[in-house]
């Protein structure tokens, strides 16, 4: 390194003032994303990135309806990729879908519990699936991702 002239500061005070590479990974991914503040070192080695993905596991009212309000928005003009997964007690034998209702936007998508009977007819062996029964409060797992 070169020696740089500044009458009245030591080099040693310059090199302190000078960043240093990160020894350390950055921190994982996060949903906000974060800017960092240590100076010292390149690259702001605290910083995060912003995850592309939300995660919801949530309650259905009793019509089945999820209402999911993402935190933190997508970017504007974002429509991002959702799916979901009804989860249900032990020793359920019903059938449960759970589908994306309207188009999502970059704020919210509304998913959809749908839950049908199943009964066996012990006699001839069979499989029935009855009258769509009602979904009441189901637990739902979401997952939104933007490739964006």
């Amino acid at each position: 390194m070169a020696e740089v002239s500044n009458p009245g500061v030591s080099q040693a005070a310059l090199d302190a003032q000078i960043p240093k590479p990160a020894s350390a990974m950055p921190p994982a991914v996060s949903d906000t994303g974060a800017k960092g503040g240590d100076v010292a070192q390149y690259a702001l080695a605290d910083h995060t990135h912003a995850s592309r993905v939300r995660r919801i596991r949530a309650q259905s009212d009793a019509s089945g309806l999820v209402v999911w309000t993402f935190n933190p928005p997508f970017d504007v003009g974002v429509v991002p990729v959702v799916t979901g997964q009804a989860e249900t007690a032990a020793g359920v034998t019903d059938v449960v879908n759970v589908q994306v209702e309207g188009t999502p936007t970059n704020t919210t998508a509304n998913l959809r519990v749908t839950r049908t009977n199943r009964s066996t007819v012990a006699l001839l062996g069979l499989t029935i699936l009855s009258l769509p029964a009602s979904p009441g409060q189901t637990w739902v797992h979401g997952v939104a991702s933007s490739n964006q």
